[in-house]
């Protein structure tokens, strides 16, 4: 299997070797050939049923690139055996035309006038006329009864399939191999076959002539192909030379342009990045002081004093809480830390510790209900562990600072 796909992946090669596809011309070819023929038969030694010569001269058409049609006329003598207590050898005469469909395989894969190696398989129908069986009739006391010894010319259709090579000596001038096959009647050399192969109740009895032949084939179609070649290429070549030198010229005048408009480019963008550096250096600047200001509008401190002991809110502080809502307000960004303290100077240091944090948690509940949100307040408390202020009355209290 391996041997196989590598001898067809070697002949797909050769098939499409070439790199460009030759212009196509359809036109009529004859060809000659002449060689040997083997007729199926009972003889002990092959060469006991080969005759020669075998004459085949045709005519045909090619249509397309590897699709010819081909009307050919074969034949010359055949030979037949008979066994009694001996073999008995008898020659008869036969001519026959045949029309064959050819594929060039190679070319229709990839055209090529002057390809060396063209195979090629064929096939197709036709008739056969048979006469001059009198070698046969001269031994007919050795035929069995039940087979067919002819006197007189007989027509029958025939069938053959074959291949072949077509090497190429010049343009139109070819050497042409074939090694073909003629499906026959059962009738052909007087001979009954026996087989067991049948269609329904038809046997499928053939008798077989298998030629090998060699010849000369001249191509009217491809006659001159060379020289329209060589002068497709020069035409092709002069265009090809004129359009490189459009394109270089077009190319170079591009270049020109693009030089320019590059120097133009570079000067605006030099000029645009001086304009924008300056620009973005006024900014920052101006942005900088914006939020310097508005750091600083935004940062303040109130102060919460309570009476001692207590840690409500009373009416005379709630306008420092507004403030710090104002604030806060007019800054989205502003955050308020509110820190809870108590006088040493007074109560326990447990009790101030509680009284610090009640302080500090009313504060920031005010600032909610005022609807500052909660993620924005810090709540804090030291009890009587930190002061604000060396007055005792002073560190009764809850400090807001905002940043």
């Amino acid at each position: 299997m391996r041997k196989t796909i590598l001898v067809i992946s070697a002949f797909l090669s050769m098939c499409a070797s070439a790199l460009a596809q030759d212009s196509f011309k359809p036109g009529w070819f004859l060809d000659l050939k002449g060689g040997a023929t083997y007729t199926a038969g009972e003889a002990a030694k092959f060469f006991d049923q080969v005759t020669y010569p075998t004459i085949a001269l045709g005519a045909g058409y090619e249509f397309v690139p590897g699709f010819q049609l081909r009307g050919e006329f074969s034949g010359w003598q055949a030979k037949g055996t008979v066994i009694d207590r001996q073999e008995y050898q008898y020659k008869f005469n036969y001519v026959q035309f045949n029309v064959d469909a050819i594929w060039d395989i190679c070319n229709s894969f990839k055209y090529k006038t002057s390809r060396l190696f063209s195979p090629y398989l064929f096939a197709g129908p036709g008739l056969n006329y048979r006469f001059g069986n009198q070698q046969a009739l001269e031994v007919a006391d050795f035929f069995p009864p039940e087979n067919y010894l002819w006197q007189k010319p007989v027509l029958s259709f025939t069938g053959r399939f074959g291949a072949g090579v077509d090497i190429r000596l010049i343009d139109a001038l070819h050497l042409e191999v074939e090694l073909v096959d003629n499906v026959l009647s059962d009738h052909f050399n007087s001979k009954k076959n026996e087989t067991d192969l049948k269609i329904g109740n038809w046997p499928l009895d053939f008798d077989y002539n298998l030629s090998a032949l060699i010849g000369l084939k001249y191509s009217f179609g491809r006659a001159g192909a060379s020289k329209r070649a060589a002068e497709a290429a020069a035409a092709a070549a002069a265009a090809e030379a004129a359009a490189a030198k459009a394109a270089a010229d077009k190319a170079a005048a591009e270049k020109a342009a693009a030089e320019k408009a590059a120097a133009e480019k570079a000067a605006a963008e030099k000029a645009a990045a001086e304009k924008a550096a300056a620009e973005k250096a006024a900014a920052e600047a101006a942005a900088k002081k914006a939020a310097e200001e508005r750091a600083a509008a935004r940062s303040t401190e109130e102060t919460v004093y309570f009476v001692i002991g207590r840690h409500n809110i009373r009416n005379s502080e709630v306008q420092k809480i507004q403030n710090i809502v104002d604030i806060l307000n007019a800054y989205p960004e502003a955050n308020v830390s509110v820190s809870g303290y108590a006088d040493i100077e007074t109560g326990t240091h447990a009790g101030n510790w509680v009284l610090s944090q009640k302080r500090a948690e009313n504060v920031a509940a005010a600032l909610k209900k005022a609807g500052i949100a909660a993620d924005r307040i810090t709540v804090d408390y030291f009890g009587d562990t930190k002061k604000v202020s060396n007055v005792p009355s002073e560190n009764r209290c809850s400090v807001m600072v905002t940043r």
